[in-house]
């Protein structure tokens, strides 16, 4: 695993670094002590498997405080809805300041760490996240877009769109077209999307309500349901709703 470790303290970084060298299972390790220095490699492409953030972290404190500046939990949470995939573990020296505000901002959470960190419990976190990994890697399809095998995670697709002969995968960044029809792709997605539409196959992960005859997803987007499909569409969501609380 690939593991990135923020901190804005240099001893608590080396530490952690240390103790993650001495895993097995941990191939690299990169550690940041200033989160735009993250964001910006984040954004270049570099992508850690577990991010292991200081859950008070702030930009470096010596710059003027603006409403770019985020604390590390701010940025967990900006984070994991680009890449629903990245887990998260926090680490911090509050033990109770932040119990009630992670559930708040909820991210892929593997667990949580307190300050001065226990090697034991970060391996024994480590160990749930290749689990995790493992189980993710399920849940993943490969798309031919643009004559280029891609791999899409299906937790970060919102919706499939037919348009011209084309599928447009919709992701939180981006809009990726292939061209297999979207009722060939409905067969791979799985349970969690539902077609309400003869152009439209959505992730009801995303989906916040119904709204007469369309979906209002979290973005603000409105996918239509057509009549045809409209009594399965919502008989389909009201029942994933229902297994999500059970």
């Amino acid at each position: 695993m690939n593991i990135a470790v923020c901190d804005d303290q240099p001893e608590v970084l080396d530490v952690v670094e240390n103790m993650l060298r001495e895993i097995p299972e941990v191939e690299r390790v990169e550690t940041y002590q200033d989160i735009r220095h993250m964001r910006d490699e984040f954004e270049d492409g570099k992508r850690p498997d577990v991010l292991i953030m200081d859950i008070c972290h702030e930009y470096n404190t010596k710059i003027p405080e603006t409403e770019e500046r985020q604390e590390g939990i701010d940025y967990a949470y900006e984070l994991n809805q680009k890449f629903p995939e990245l887990q998260i573990i926090y680490l911090t020296g509050y033990t109770t300041r932040y119990s009630q505000h992670i559930f708040l901002k909820p991210v892929n959470l593997v667990g949580y760490l307190t300050k001065p960190v226990n090697a034991d419990i970060l391996e024994k976190l480590l160990k749930i996240a290749k689990e995790r990994r493992a189980q993710e890697d399920e849940k993943r399809v490969t798309i031919m877009c643009r004559n280029q095998q891609q791999i899409f995670y299906l937790n970060e697709i919102w919706y499939l769109e037919s348009s011209a002969h084309r599928t447009m995968i919709h992701t939180y960044e981006n809009v990726q077209v292939c061209h297999d029809k979207i009722s060939d792709m409905e067969e791979r997605m799985g349970e969690t999307f539902v077609r309400c539409h003869q152009s439209f196959l959505v992730n009801m992960k995303y989906i916040r309500r119904v709204e007469h005859d369309r979906f209002k997803l979290e973005n603000g987007e409105e996918i239509p349901i057509s009549k045809k499909r409209y009594m399965e569409a919502r008989t389909r969501y009201f029942q994933y709703l229902e297994d999500a609380v059970s």
